[in-house]
């Protein structure tokens, strides 16, 4: 009796051994030979060894993440574990919470620009008659962005975002936001509230660079604080900003600015593809300065710096702003916003108008009948998708986000197709050296390539026509014109 439990026992462990350890290796004709050992000794049955022949080797699930280089610890290859409290994508990588009170992400642009200037001779960025040699072709990387954004307790959004442009690293949005039921509470450094084109993203924008206007006139991102709507058919915001970026220097006084802007669309209506945009921005900073001890503490105010160059940053020529301003103690700045959209085709355009007050007594004052400047400016420009697509107006924000490609390269498609064409004027001929006056007009065309929705090629024809001064050459002003070719390879992700 004790012989015949010793040797069921011994069978049962042998079976528990068999099952648990050599069947997911036993199938395959490799294995008969143990297969049919374990049948002889009566531990298996005919019928058992025939079922487990039959099944074949055991293969992981499709669900289950493979391990490429399996105890190796390699981390670029290693499996994301799944977990049923979380949700997460590849594309735009987020990751967030079941319930979306906590979410994580990260993101990038990349901008690689090139350009041609026909003309590099005696550009107006130079007073001098017969000077001003710019570059015949460049390239640059205009953008090279990495951040990482997400959202807290469902309540709090933050972001940080650094720009590897040039040689240097610097900060393009680095904020936290409280958000509200109708909108957002944001500290930190971001741009100030300030027209259409401006609060379009770089990422978004149709040409190669914003409007000669915009571009020059604009404000700049700042630390500030600033509450901004969060409703579907309207846009507001008004904040409060500093004037020094993000740098320090413990001798000057930073100053300050009071921006807001607002905007609606007057007529909508989605299902026929159609938008419209009214907008207004005003914006008024109060210059940073420094104490001049040796003049009883007279201010030195920090030059004023309103500058844009050829359309392309590629190559550098400074045809608004070349010279800085000095001795301007504030500056309000204000711009007029209109659009309009129907299915493929869109207008928009801008009128800004700039107004600068000098101090006479401090130091840089170096001319006393200029005491007030004015520097205006404004632009059109038109949009038409040759293959249906529309541009992504935002009523809850006044501006442009992705265009939705209809048919994408990668899906067997010939991606978007879009042509364009703008006209600009920017007009500082109020300058308070007379041969730094600077006036440019700039037409540009341009085809837009969107093979998918996080890649764009652009590429711009434009043709520049500049002056400066007053009586530079022969009694008037120097003038220079010229064709420019940029082009851009662009892709986020």
């Amino acid at each position: 009796m004790i012989q015949t439990t010793r040797q069921v026992a011994s069978r049962l462990l042998i079976l528990f051994f068999v099952m648990g350890l050599s069947l997911p290796l036993a199938a395959g004709d490799e294995n008969r030979p143990l297969i049919d050992k374990l049948v002889e000794r009566g531990i298996l049955t005919a019928e058992d060894a025939e079922e487990l022949l039959a099944e074949g080797p055991e293969t992981p699930s499709a669900d289950e993440p493979v391990e490429r280089y399996p105890g190796m610890q390699y981390e670029p290859a290693t499996p994301i574990i799944a977990d049923e409290q979380f949700r997460m994508r590849v594309n735009k990588f987020r990751v967030e919470t079941d319930d979306g009170k906590h979410r994580f992400g990260v993101r990038g642009r990349l901008m690689v620009d090139g350009a041609y200037v026909g003309d590099p001779f005696r550009s107006t960025d130079d007073e001098r008659e017969d000077r001003g040699d710019i570059a015949r072709y460049g390239t640059i990387l205009r953008r090279a962005r990495l951040g990482a954004l997400g959202i807290m307790w469902d309540r709090w959004e933050w972001q940080m975002e650094v720009d590897f442009r040039d040689d240097e690293v610097r900060f393009a949005n680095a904020y936290m936001a409280h958000l509200f039921d109708n909108g957002r509470l944001a500290v930190g450094n971001f741009k100030e509230p300030f027209g259409m084109e401006s609060a379009t993203s770089s990422r978004r924008i149709s040409f190669l660079e914003r409007a000669a206007p915009v571009d020059a006139y604009r404000p700049s991102r700042e630390l500030g604080i600033m509450y901004e709507t969060l409703v579907p058919d309207y846009y507001a915001a008004i904040g409060i900003f500093g004037g020094d970026g993000v740098a320090r220097n413990r001798d000057v006084t930073e100053g300050y600015a009071v921006a807001g802007r607002a905007s609606f669309s007057p007529v909508f209506d989605d299902d026929r593809g159609m938008w419209s945009h009214l907008g207004i921005s005003a914006n008024y900073r109060k210059n940073a300065f420094e104490y001049e001890r040796s003049r009883g503490r007279a201010r030195e105010y920090e030059s004023v710096r309103m500058r844009t160059r050829l359309g392309t940053r590629a190559v550098d020529g400074r045809l608004i702003g070349e010279n800085d301003m000095e001795a301007v103690k504030d500056w309000t700045t204000f711009a007029l916003e209109g659009g309009w959209g129907q299915g493929p085709f869109s207008v928009q355009g801008e009128y800004i108008q700039q107004n600068l007050n000098r101090d006479p007594d401090a130091r840089g004052f170096d001319d006393p009948d200029v005491t007030s400047m004015t520097s205006t400016g404004w632009y059109v420009q038109t949009s038409y998708f040759l293959t249906g697509e529309s541009r992504n107006y935002r009523r809850f924000s006044g501006d442009f986000g992705r265009t939705q490609i209809i048919n994408p390269f990668s899906q067997g498609g010939s991606g978007a197709w879009e042509l364009l064409a703008r006209y600009a004027v920017a007009d500082s001929t109020e300058h308070h050296e007379p041969d730094d006056r600077q006036k440019l007009n700039h037409w540009t065309l341009g085809v837009n390539w969107y093979p998918e929705e996080d890649i764009i090629m652009k590429l711009n024809l434009m043709y520049v026509d500049a002056e400066r001064g007053v009586d530079l050459v022969n009694g008037g002003p120097k003038t220079w014109d010229t064709w420019v070719v940029g082009a851009r390879f662009q892709y986020e992700f």
